[in-house]
């Protein structure tokens, strides 16, 4: 999956930056690197409700919660992989991705309004929840030496999901052998903020930083928390390795015509990474 350019121009929020808040993005590098790139594997546990509103109609969808009641995973590991350099002396530039998807099926207790369709008790009932997460941010380090490095940063955490629930169900009365009722979003929140470094030794650094973002405009109303702690440790001149934990929350409510509903979902868990630096 691609992040062509008219992904963020498409955003109702690209230039409502409105809120300073503590954001930024996964720091793999020590302060003295022009270039990274950081190879992790996260390993997170899992919790995420939805709601999706009929389009044809003002019916409220059922809110659900996706592991206990789709039977969704409620822990599930991923890669992520991150590329960043610098510009000029105190400038840098960094993208980030990863995804995140499941699928289960599941026979359901009670009935299910998913969108424009009804899933009855005793439904089996196909589910997949896909996420995309793309990350571009610059920042600039008001603060740098060999040893630590602060700074602020900005930018975009654009995410895309994708809800399908497939079975049998009925559509405006009548009962449909197979019925799938999918639709998906893509959440563009502009983010600016914080981050950190410090390098205890050649050899060992910690580095943090703790995102927040709330905010209303259009059809979407909002809010991010972001949190990552670790620590690297540069067996080499170039390349190193690394432990960290790593939290997401995002509750999202969209207005939009092909998309009424509301989303939270939250992941956290340890990453561990290989790094490469010059």
């Amino acid at each position: 999956m691609q992040l062509p350019v008219q992904v963020l121009t498409q955003s109702r929020l690209a230039a409502t930056v409105v809120l300073a808040c503590l954001a930024g993005s996964a720091r793999a590098e020590l302060p003295g690197d022009s270039f990274w790139g950081e190879l992790s594997y996260f390993y997170p546990t899992i919790s995420s409700t939805a709601r999706l509103d009929a389009t044809n109609t003002a019916r409220p969808g059922t809110f659900l919660s996706l592991e206990d009641e789709l039977d969704l995973a409620d822990r599930k590991s991923t890669p992520y992989v991150q590329l960043g350099m610098r510009a000029w002396t105190n400038w840098r530039f960094e993208f980030e991705y990863y995804p995140l998807n499941r699928s289960a099926s599941r026979t359901i207790t009670r009935q299910i309004d998913w969108g424009d369709t009804s899933f009855p008790v005793g439904a089996t009932v196909d589910t997949k929840f896909n996420t995309s997460v793309y990350r571009l941010t610059a920042g600039y380090s008001f603060y740098k030496t060999t040893q630590a490095e602060a700074g602020v940063g900005f930018g975009f955490h654009v995410t895309e999901f994708s809800t399908r629930l497939s079975g049998t169900g009925t559509v405006g009365g009548a009962t449909a052998s197979f019925q799938s009722e999918g639709h998906d979003v893509l959440a563009p929140l502009p983010t600016i903020g914080l981050f950190g470094t410090y390098r205890f030794t050649d050899q060992l650094s910690l580095r943090g930083r703790v995102d927040y973002l709330s905010l209303k405009v259009g059809d979407y109303d909002g809010k991010l928390t972001n949190a990552l702690a670790a620590l690297d440790w540069r067996f080499t001149k170039n390349v190193g390795a690394g432990v960290g934990f790593r939290y997401v929350k995002y509750n999202l409510n969209v207005t939009k015509s092909d998309f009424h509903g509301e989303i939270d979902y939250r992941f956290q868990g340890p990453t561990f990474f290989l790094n490469v630096g010059f």
